[in-house]
């Protein structure tokens, strides 16, 4: 990657041991006050806080001399009391240098990457991309359906995130999102777009 001159921002996870043992014991101690950045989000009645922690490489192991930037992300959950119910801690490496970017930015980088992964893995599950490709002969063709997916899964996620508005139905799965248009497309009359006043979804099964 950094032959092409591009950048990278990887997950360090347990499957790196040294890696990861090393981001750990670098960067595991610092406290919250030490943090260069720092989000906070309402999540139903609960309050999500992101601390970034951000430190220049200046020795990196073998293999990974393009390092610049160790970060460590904590993800830190509260409910309506104030009270901590979860607390996650993340590690990730980059061949940026940490000047290239503001603290501040170096955290929505990072949630974007959340957003790709949560994508992904959506993709691969609720649409069954890997097990149903439907056009494997040819390339364009391939890139043409992948492309059709995620527009369907921006629409879905949009449709899931704004416009069914209470919580009850933000957390309804996506399958059953999935199966609700294809009952629609497949019970839909050319009355229907005329009778749609009333769009609310039925109640999520138990």
């Amino acid at each position: 990657m950094r032959d092409l001159g591009l950048h990278y921002l990887f997950a360090v996870k347990s499957t790196q041991p040294s890696l990861h043992t090393e981001a750990v014991r670098w960067m595991g101690g610092l406290e919250p006050d030490q943090a260069a950045a720092t989000s906070t989000d309402l999540d139903h009645s609960r309050s999500v806080v992101r601390r970034i922690y951000l430190g220049e490489a200046l020795a990196a192991p073998e293999g990974w001399e393009h390092l610049r930037t160790v970060l460590r992300v904590e993800v830190e959950t509260l409910d309506s009391n104030g009270v901590r119910v979860a607390n996650d801690n993340r590690y990730f490496v980059s061949s940026l240098p940490r000047s290239r970017l503001t603290d501040a930015e170096w955290l929505l980088v990072v949630r974007r990457h959340w957003g790709v992964e949560t994508a992904h893995q959506l993709l691969d599950g609720a649409f069954a991309e890997d097990h149903h490709p439907w056009i494997e002969q040819n390339p364009r063709a391939t890139v043409v359906v992948m492309v059709l997916r995620r527009i369907a899964y921006t629409l879905l996620a949009l449709w899931r995130g704004v416009t069914l508005r209470s919580d009850e139905q933000r957390r309804r799965p996506w399958r059953d999102l999935m199966r609700h248009i294809w009952l629609c497309t497949v019970k839909a009359t050319a009355e229907t777009p005329r009778n749609s006043s009333d769009r609310r979804l039925p109640p999520a099964p138990a």
